[in-house]
């Protein structure tokens, strides 16, 4: 509990401070701010005195080459498949078109090289909410830890898009959206780790530069309720995938 009350009050401390002072959150704020929750509970985990170090608190022991390749190969393609399951109602129905297959060609040539590139910011964040807070709470049990877990990921994410929605940064629909949408996505990432018992699948996942709402053409002008029925199916399609993945038997309370 100390080190979700702490994360939520130093993310709600610094965008307070861009709100009341009127400066703009830099883009660059997005990337890094993912590794305060790092900071933070090294902190917390030094002043708990928790037995072993970073390594061991953040689980980022790959478990061996085969293990770390095949388990994010597998969390990237996983995830990326549910965004296309997701978005394909709204395509068959007319409400949304896809993405030009050569954007879409493009995208995945470079998937891999990006996708190792923004797991540099994703692993502050992997590791202090599926690595360490997963870990504390395994006595929980999978689903009900995971659900804490994906419910307290949005609440860290609720004063970035309010404030940047405040500063017409982000649309608010855009903001509420997004944000609603991390709880399956979180869900999904608890998944993973639980399956190969490392952070880095999930690591790899969270940095796949692509959501559902990518994959469309001209995102930006679907109606506000096209965007909401998307994350209700694209939530739906999440937590099914992190039924999949997710251990049958709970090895959490094992």
């Amino acid at each position: 509990m100390v080190l979700i009350i702490s994360v939520l009050a130093v993310i709600t401390a610094v965008c307070g401070f861009f709100a009341a002072t009127g400066i703009a959150i830099p883009e660059w704020f997005v990337i890094v701010g993912r590794w305060i929750p790092a900071l933070v509970a090294l902190v917390v985990a030094r002043w708990a005195k928790l037995p072993g170090g970073p390594v061991q608190w953040f689980k980022l022991r790959p478990g061996g080459w085969r293990r770390l390749i095949g388990g994010g190969l597998a969390a990237v393609l996983g995830l990326l498949l549910a965004y296309a399951i997701s978005i394909t109602p709204l395509v068959l129905t007319g409400a949304a078109t896809l993405q030009p297959w050569s954007a879409l060609g493009q995208v995945a040539i470079l998937l891999i090289p990006m996708v190792l590139l923004y797991s540099l910011s994703t692993l502050g964040e992997e590791a202090t909410w599926r690595g360490l807070l997963q870990d504390l709470l395994a006595g929980k049990g999978f689903w009900p830890s995971s659900l804490l877990i994906a419910g307290v990921w949005v609440l860290f994410h609720v004063p970035l898009h309010g404030t940047m929605a405040l500063q017409g940064v982000l649309p608010w629909t855009a903001a509420a959206t997004s944000t609603v949408t991390l709880f399956g996505l979180g869900v999904f990432l608890s998944a993973v780790v639980a399956r190969f018992g490392s952070v880095w699948p999930a690591v790899f996942a969270h940095a796949m530069p692509l959501s559902a709402l990518n994959l469309l053409a001209d995102a930006s002008t679907l109606s506000a309720g096209t965007q909401w029925a998307l994350v209700g199916i694209t939530t739906v399609t999440l937590l099914i995938a992190a039924w999949l993945f997710a251990p049958k038997r709970d090895t959490m309370t094992a």
